[in-house]
């Protein structure tokens, strides 16, 4: 489940995230200068440039984990077990 949340739901939320810090930091200074000129996240938001960015993260990583080799197709793989008290990890049988 972390490895769905890391690979494909972070990359997505992202530039979402980013912007809504950056939107939080411009109203803060704002009202601490509070001149009444126009600062950055009044301005309309970037939506499609932001979801255009999270599709390609999410693409990105994707891919990434995709040409991620591992083990060699048709190898066995043991899955893992407790042996003497202690957990072996999987790993490719001899």
């Amino acid at each position: 489940m972390i490895r769905v949340f890391l690979v494909v739901i972070l990359p997505m939320l992202a530039p979402f995230i980013l912007y809504g810090l950056y939107v939080w930091w411009a109203r803060r200074q704002r009202a601490a200068a509070a001149d009444g000129r126009v600062l950055p996240g009044e301005e309309p938001v970037p939506w499609l440039w932001m979801a255009l960015a999270g599709v390609v993260l999410m693409t990105a990583s994707l891919l990434l984990v995709g040409f991620d080799r591992g083990v060699a197709p048709g190898t066995k793989v043991l899955p893992p077990a407790f042996v003497d008290g202690e957990v072996v990890p999987a790993h490719p049988a001899d």
